[in-house]
């Protein structure tokens, strides 16, 4: 290349029609089109549409407690997004951070509450907690990964059995093993002090997990663009062929993206439980399994993107829940109208392609 061809690659305009810039203002219309919808379904059900649109988007950031209130709840979703990205990145429709997530949780419950595990320092016992929680997690999804990789079994549907399969386990455990006799319900012994994560704002329920999460999300950054791992599931999601000629092959390739992710998945676990807990009493699926779809669908399976889909979506959640705590017209539930148009219309391929083509000639024409 002659450095008056370099030039011109290197002076190139930014244009929206680059796939970058393109993406990113699909995700911002996306946005906008919801929130537009649930206006209009506002319009219908609150006496007040206007002013109650504005409380949904402005409640969170009304006081510390509120906005640390978020926070808290963006901590699994983005431990979700992350594993769920990796399973996506890969071409693997896998939804099995649900089951992953409750059954890590009784495994972190397990030693948070006996003593023979704790050593009384604060960092190491949690650092026992998460890790055994996210081990174990890699364990189990290694059940799909080894039926996918060995027998092309449909992961989708493996995953979601598995869900099921796992919730009966482990709820059987705690009513068996970590339930308190004589107490009626499900719930275990207190977590012991020292395994619990410490609070980071006064005031708040912000706890070192949102750390960890930051933490996971650089890390998962470095695997997919730094590593041949990453290059290997990053090609392999484009080219279901290019794992057999990477050098690793498709069954370790599926094999260490599964343990992964479940080790993601068990790690988010436990961070939820020792971050807001006193103990276990998840009585039903955690519902990670379909959120961690949607914060990887509206993050375009990239780490920064599932960070800031996690906070976007938590944002809206809270606002939700914080309104409806004063608005008996408000349901939470009808934040999920945003959710569902977003994901879709940031999945369709079609959503401003014919813009983008108009665009497209126009530049072709401008420049020809």
């Amino acid at each position: 290349m002659t450095n008056k061809e370099e030039n011109v690659v290197t002076k190139r305009k930014f244009s929206w029609t680059n796939d970058g810039p393109f993406e990113f203002l699909r995700i911002v219309a996306s946005v906008l089109v919801a929130l537009v919808i649930t206006f209009i379904v506002l319009c219908f059900v609150a006496p007040e549409p206007v002013d109650t649109f504005i409380k949904l988007l402005t409640y969170p950031v009304k006081s510390k407690l509120y906005f640390g209130y978020v926070l808290v709840k963006m901590v699994p979703l983005c431990f979700a997004g992350l594993a769920t990205a990796l399973y996506f990145r890969t071409g693997l429709f896998n939804l099995s951070t649900e089951g992953v997530f409750y059954i890590s949780g009784v495994v972190c419950t397990y030693f948070a509450i006996n003593e023979t595990f704790m050593t009384g320092n604060g960092f190491l016992d949690s650092a026992i907690c998460i890790i055994a929680a996210g081990i174990f997690g890699g364990l189990i999804a290694l059940i799909p990964g080894y039926l996918k990789a060995k027998f092309n079994a449909d992961e989708m549907v493996i995953s979601l059995m598995l869900n099921n399969i796992l919730f009966g386990i482990g709820y059987w455990f705690v009513l068996n093993h970590l339930a308190i006799s004589g107490i009626t319900g499900t719930a275990s012994a207190d977590f012991i002090a020292s395994a619990k994560l410490s609070n980071i704002i006064p005031k708040t329920q912000v706890h070192s997990g949102i750390i960890l999460a930051l933490i996971m999300v650089i890390l998962v950054y470095i695997l997919m663009f730094k590593t041949k791992l990453g290059y290997s599931i990053r090609m392999t999601g484009s080219n279901k062929s290019f794992a057999r000629y990477s050098g690793m092959g498709a069954f370790g390739l599926f094999m260490a993206v599964h343990f992964l992710a479940g080790f993601i998945g068990g790690m988010g676990s436990s961070v939820e439980l020792l971050g807001l807990y006193r103990k276990f009493n998840w009585s039903t699926l955690p519902g990670l399994g379909f959120t961690g779809a949607l914060i990887a669908n509206i993050g375009k399976n990239h780490p920064l993107g599932v960070l800031l889909a996690s906070f976007g979506i938590s944002y809206l959640r809270a606002g939700a829940q914080l309104l409806a705590n004063s608005n008996p017209v408000i349901d939470i539930s009808m934040i999920s109208i945003v959710e569902v148009i977003v994901t879709l219309l940031i999945s369709s391929q079609y959503f401003l392609r014919k813009w983008r083509d108009k665009q497209l000639l126009k530049e072709e024409q401008k420049n020809g």
